[in-house]
């Protein structure tokens, strides 16, 4: 019996081992940057090709391009509400699919919205970022 605890602990410690290993190979990886091909365009060119890329999934006709800086931040504004959980899967494949097509420095982001909360605009509460 007490190999057996022995065992299963040892087992325990080897994968906190094994999952540590993996969470610092991660934190140490090198981010993919931007292409020259990438920053050479100009901001215009460089939301025309996300555009192309988009146009074809309905899943992101609600998606426009706000900004393509030169770093590979990539800024979309949607026009309706998405859940969080269907919006968070969306982003990452969108993300997904700009690296494997367009440029692997590419990093998606979404605009921020003002707060929609009803009950708080009807107190007055007012909530808005640092600077306004």
């Amino acid at each position: 019996m007490k190999s057996l605890i022995n065992n299963g602990i040892n087992e325990k410690i080897n994968i906190t081992i094994i999952i540590i290993y993996i969470m610092k190979n991660f934190a140490y990886a090198q981010t993919p940057k931007t292409t020259d091909q990438w920053t050479k365009l100009s901001e215009n060119l460089r939301k025309k090709k996300i555009i192309d890329e988009i146009s074809n999934n309905d899943e992101l006709k609600e998606f426009e391009v706000s900004q393509a800086s030169k770093d590979g931040q990539i800024v979309f504004k949607i026009s309706k509400s998405i859940s969080s959980n269907t919006r968070g899967l969306l982003l990452l494949s969108l993300e997904e699919q700009l690296k494997n097509n367009i440029d692997q420095g590419l990093t998606v982001w979404l605009e921020p919205v003002g707060d929609r909360s009803k009950l708080r605009n009807l107190r007055g509460v007012k909530i808005t970022s640092e600077g306004n």
